[in-house]
């Protein structure tokens, strides 16, 4: 069996740790199950964007293009530093060249349907791809495909769809073999429009356990001189990091941060440029995580690593379903001036136990979808 899958990321587009990981995490699953898996190399190219806003999109991924704003945009890539943009998209291409097969690189819809994929089945997810603003929305929808089942894994909406494109999904999504997303708003949602709730299945990082990413994990060549706290934003590290950083020295910790603009400004380690796999292993091994993300949430929880999830004012249910259907949701704060210490008393018993149904479901969902 030969199966496609479409999401946020190609050779040329998105260096988000959480787009590779995701996107690793299924190929890897389908690879497991004896699945001929390919990841569609399919970069947005939007007509009219401007020059700024393309970079941002290829770097940043389209989520974070879309939501954000040409403001933000022009503060992110106007000031990124080329060497570390250089190695990182370095870093990027060898993980995708030594960690999937992938098609020839195709840009547009049209070029989609005159492609030729040959695919027994072709699979939408995960992440935000059907976002009802996502200018490529029929795309993610598997508007191109002529053969072939069609099956979702982990979609996400995370927003409340307009009336006006209902019928847009509508078309598309009915004709679709199985369908599943990652939230219990996306499911709500797509129900608004379709008249069924959609199967609700793990993120694709959630269909392995600890011990198997733990394998994976790659130690840095530059290590943190002393035990940390990461921080892994792309919204708020401004807010956040000052905040972090006098709490985590009362407790004798370091900070580390992705954010290599305000690494700079305080003078601590960035893992900006770091692999997917040397990202892992500074989750593992820290002593804290901060995050805005769903990824850093998910692998915080995946490590049993003591956490806050702070809300990244864009699209939080994506965060705040995970949490509740862990029965962790008292670890998501909206405001970051409100942390006055770090709470390292966390019993994560419950979110294994729940997290091993989760994953055993999904995994039934994804064996009965593909016929194997």
């Amino acid at each position: 069996m030969k199966v496609g899958v479409l999401t946020f990321l190609s050779r040329n587009w998105n260096t988000n740790f959480g787009a590779l990981l995701q996107t690793y995490a299924l190929l890897k699953y389908l690879k497991n199950l004896g699945v001929d898996s390919y990841l569609i190399d399919f970069t947005p190219s939007i007509p009219g964007l401007p020059k700024i806003a393309i970079k941002a999109l290829k770097q940043k991924g389209i989520g974070y293009t879309l939501i954000r704003g040409l403001s933000i945009l022009k503060q992110s890539t106007l000031l990124t530093g080329r060497q570390l943009e250089a190695k990182r998209k370095k870093k990027t291409l060898e993980f995708l060249n030594s960690q999937f097969n992938l098609t020839k690189p195709i840009e547009k819809f049209e070029d989609l349907l005159n492609s030729n994929l040959e695919f027994d089945v072709y699979i939408a997810g995960s992440d935000i791809i059907w976002y009802p603003k996502n200018p490529n929305l029929e795309v993610y929808l598997l508007g191109f495909v002529r053969s072939g089942k069609k099956v979702s894994y982990a979609a996400s909406v995370s927003e409340r769809i307009p009336a006006n494109l209902c019928p847009v999904y509508r078309k598309h999504l009915l004709t679709f073999d199985r369908l599943s997303v990652r939230e219990k708003t996306s499911a709500l949602y797509l129900s608004e429009c379709l008249g069924f709730e959609p199967k609700i299945v793990v993120d694709p990082t959630l269909l392995f356990t600890k011990e198997e990413w733990e394998k994976l994990c790659k130690e840095p060549e530059n290590l943190p001189e002393k035990p940390y706290v990461l921080v892994y934003d792309l919204y708020r590290s401004d807010e956040i990091v000052p905040r972090i950083y006098k709490i985590a020295e009362e407790n004798g910790l370091g900070i580390i941060c992705y954010n290599y603009k305000i690494a700079r400004k305080y003078k601590i380690p960035s893992f900006y440029d770091f692999d997917p796999f040397e990202f892992l292993w500074l989750i593992k091994n820290s002593e804290f995580v901060i995050t805005t993300s769903f990824h850093g949430t998910a692998f915080s929880v995946l490590f049993e690593k003591p956490f806050y999830s702070i809300d990244p004012n864009l699209l939080s249910c994506r965060i705040t379903d995970f949490l509740e259907m862990l029965s962790l949701d008292g670890r998501f704060v909206r405001d970051p001036a409100s942390i006055n210490s770090l709470s390292f008393d966390i019993d994560f018993s419950e979110a294994k136990e729940i997290t091993k149904k989760r994953r055993e479901d999904s995994i039934r969902f994804l064996k009965e979808a593909l016929g194997v």
